[in-house]
């Protein structure tokens, strides 16, 4: 058994807060890797079976995430994975700016079918509207999603890749790439994307940060990803994201520190939440609580 390891009371009170809305595949992943491992695992293994991330959207029912909170009308920004402003996701941009309206039209039809879950007929409306003006970055983007979600990941770097080549300050362009990298366990080019999305300072740095933490703790550099996790967390002040949430209590279970990992826990499952992501918190915590000391 192990003993726990104390951190500061202000420290704790940086890393317990709540998160309202959900991203099903860290959930459905997380799930499936606890499923796979009765037992502990040497570190080395443990690295390759955890895979903690925003995925891509928020919808219940999605693997890929769009905010359930995000107005099916919103345009580009609805559209897209990442809860950003128009100024953040780079929307605003001279290309953006210059996409012709039956480009749009496309676009906003792979929106569409992405949405439902469509994601053949997602791509094939994606590369309609790159068709229509190739220097569509969002467009570029919601291919490299699409493409992704068939497990077609080489075409899918390449797609996210494309983007940024198209708009070298293209907040999602990087943010895709390091979605698609993590996705497949490439922890050093998710680390590399995540760093090349904070170098812009155009914002989206929860997301960079997550991304940072995960390929961290991945990579058993478990200092750097608490840091980059509580980066996060303070950067999600409305506390939108709840994979950061888990993500924190799994960094600490890793560091030895149970008993803030089952306090995240705890405090995740007394929310009202999706059932996925609960059972993930609840076999986390089942484990943790089982390497507890005999009372």
């Amino acid at each position: 058994m192990r003993s726990t390891v104390g951190v500061t009371a202000q420290m704790k009170r940086d890393w317990d807060v709540p998160y309202m809305s959900l991203g099903r595949k860290l959930a459905l992943m997380f799930t499936l890797a606890m499923a796979m491992s009765a037992t502990a695992l040497p570190t080395q293994q443990q690295n390759s079976q955890y895979s903690p991330r925003f995925g891509m959207g928020h919808l219940p029912d999605a693997t890929v995430v769009h905010s359930s909170e995000v107005d099916p009308k919103a345009g580009e920004q609805g559209c897209l994975p990442w809860k950003l402003s128009a100024m953040q996701n780079g929307a605003v941009g001279v290309k953006s700016l210059n996409v012709p309206p039956k480009a749009k039209h496309e676009y906003e039809k792979a929106c569409e079918a992405s949405r439902k879950n469509r994601f053949e007929e997602a791509e094939r409306f994606a590369r309609s509207a790159i068709g229509k003006y190739e220097d569509y970055p969002a467009a570029w983007v919601m291919l490299g999603m699409s493409l992704e979600e068939q497990h077609k990941a080489q075409e899918a770097r390449e797609a996210c890749a494309h983007a940024a080549t198209v708009d070298a300050t293209y907040l999602p362009a990087y943010l895709c790439a390091a979605e698609v990298s993590t996705r497949n366990e490439e922890w050093s080019q998710a680390l590399d994307a995540a760093n090349a999305a904070l170098g812009l300072k155009s914002g989206g740095g929860v997301y960079s940060n997550y991304y940072r933490a995960t390929a961290y703790l991945h990579m058993n550099n478990l200092v750097d990803a608490r840091k980059s996790a509580y980066q996060a967390i303070q950067l999600d002040i409305d506390r939108e994201e709840p994979s950061l949430y888990l993500l924190a209590a799994q960094i600490y279970e890793r560091q030895g520190d149970d008993a803030n990992a089952i306090a995240q826990l705890h405090e995740l499952l007394k929310r009202r939440t999706d059932p996925q992501l609960a059972e993930a918190a609840k076999q986390l915590l089942a484990k943790v609580e089982s390497q507890q000391p005999a009372k």
